[in-house]
């Protein structure tokens, strides 16, 4: 059967953001001390446990800016400038988190109060930092592009579901509608004909419409249980064309191991009817039998003179049921003598 749930599963922005400041905390220092000359082994160290703390800065300030972004305008029309709008503001407030850290944070843990940080190592530092904070806001939005990506994918596979169960219960609802209205049609005639007939004939119905009730929330049943509806059916069928229809059945398989979709071979005996005119000389006769792991219909072809006009109601209800809940077809043929149907059978899971 088909898989009809989402294929979604949320990026780990969090945790993959992580790994690569860790990254960035470790190779940060030794850049300063590759391109500092006057930087010494107790600097290197310093500036070991202190960047991991200004990169956490960093990195909360553009992850925040980012999901404010998407509360506020990634579904605006304005969506498409959010990365000339973001980078400036967290320019803006990276600059004033590293000043407060360099000025305030630095000052009083590492050094003593008269300490003064040269211009030219302030503004390196500032620079690299900003270099850095660039780096990390492309690639927080890289995952946060991918993750509403994502998340667009899922809402879409979604509908995709909703609205193919909605149009499954509109073909299921086609049947049972379709059923009923033939149903009280042979009944409207029988009541004027025999009594006796009329009250056998509305007790089968009333067995049948309630297969029809029973099945109404699943999509898929028995075939041990749906032969039975048959033959319920094919009941009704038989007091209305008595010897004018026929059905041979040849099951080879355990039909309570395999599943169809309901009232599949009840649309398939009523297509049989509805496009074939049929007498006592001349009955329609139709077989049902297993082929494998499927199920065949198949009648002699005996085509009405005047054509009844369709519903709608068969084969393609039939193809786009299996069409909602498994990638195997049903198959039809038709060789100007016999018209044939096969249907897959799926085992019980």
């Amino acid at each position: 059967m088909k898989n009809k749930t989402s294929t979604y599963k949320p990026v780990p922005t969090i945790k993959v953001t992580s790994l690569v400041l860790m990254a960035m905390a470790l190779l940060f220092p030794l850049l300063f001390y590759y391109i500092n000359d006057g930087m010494t082994v107790t600097m290197l160290m310093r500036e070991l446990c202190l960047t991991p703390l200004k990169l956490a800065g960093i990195g909360v300030i553009v992850f925040a800016i980012i999901h404010v972004s998407n509360i506020t305008i990634a579904r605006t029309s304005i969506s498409n400038l959010r990365y000339l709008l973001e980078l400036p503001v967290i320019i803006f407030f990276v600059y004033w988190w590293l000043f407060v850290f360099l000025e305030c944070l630095e000052k009083s843990w590492v050094y003593d109060a008269t300490f003064t940080l040269d211009v030219w190592a302030y503004r390196q530092s500032i620079g690299l930092y900003m270099a850095a904070t660039v780096l990390i806001y492309v690639f927080e939005s890289g995952l946060n592009f991918y993750k509403l990506a994502q998340v667009k994918t899922a809402e879409v596979e979604q509908l995709q579901k909703e609205y193919a169960q909605t149009r499954l219960q509109v073909l299921k609802n086609q049947v049972n509608s379709h059923f009923l209205f033939n149903s009280l049609s042979v009944l409207s005639s029988l009541v004027q004909v025999s009594a006796e007939t009329s009250d056998l004939f509305i007790q089968q119905l009333s067995k049948a419409y309630r297969y029809i009730l029973d099945q109404r929330e699943v999509d898929w049943v028995s075939l041990k249980v749906e032969l039975e509806f048959l033959d319920a059916y094919f009941f009704l069928l038989q007091i209305r064309f008595d010897k004018k229809i026929k059905l041979e059945k040849v099951i080879d398989l355990d039909p309570a191991e395999y599943t169809v979709p309901p009232y599949s071979l009840q649309l398939l005996l009523e297509n049989a009817v509805k496009h074939n005119r049929m007498s006592n000389s001349e009955p329609l006769v139709i077989r049902l039998y297993t082929e494998g792991e499927a199920l065949v219909m198949a009648n002699n072809i005996n085509k009405r003179d005047q054509r009844e006009h369709s519903t709608g109601v068969g084969l393609e209800n039939i193809r786009s049921r299996y069409s909602f809940i498994t990638e195997r077809t049903i198959e039809i043929s038709n060789n100007g003598t016999e018209f044939m149907v096969r249907i897959p059978l799926l085992k019980h899971t």
